[in-house]
């Protein structure tokens, strides 16, 4: 993806028994496979359970891009890494809630 900004995306704010409204990870760009690379873009304003912004089980690779403002109702309001690599290059992640950037052991979500 190049100088393209996703804005207002989302997953849905709930991963449980009863929630039903989509499976909450990547509000902006759910990489569950294969790898994203963003050059000169980015992603603002979305939501989601896990990766606000940008959620990723495999490659991330941003450079000159911006993930700001975007909200996980449970961790990495900008990005989150489950599990794979992320690799940014001359970016701004800011402005996120409940913080910018978070990595944890992988989850096990039903796809």
């Amino acid at each position: 993806m190049t100088t393209v900004t996703l804005s207002n995306g989302d997953a849905g704010i709930g991963i449980g028994i009863g929630i039903g409204i989509g499976i909450g990870i990547g509000g902006g760009i759910a990489d569950l496979g294969g790898s994203v690379t963003v050059t000169a873009g980015g992603v603002a304003g979305s939501r989601a359970s896990f990766g606000g912004g940008i959620y990723t089980d495999t490659a991330l690779t941003m450079t000159a891009g911006n993930v700001t403002g975007n909200t996980a109702a449970v961790d990495g309001g900008g990005i989150h890494r489950n599990a794979g690599s992320v690799t940014l290059l001359a970016d701004t992640v800011t402005g996120s809630t409940p913080n910018n950037c978070a990595a944890h052991p992988p989850l096990t979500t039903p796809y």
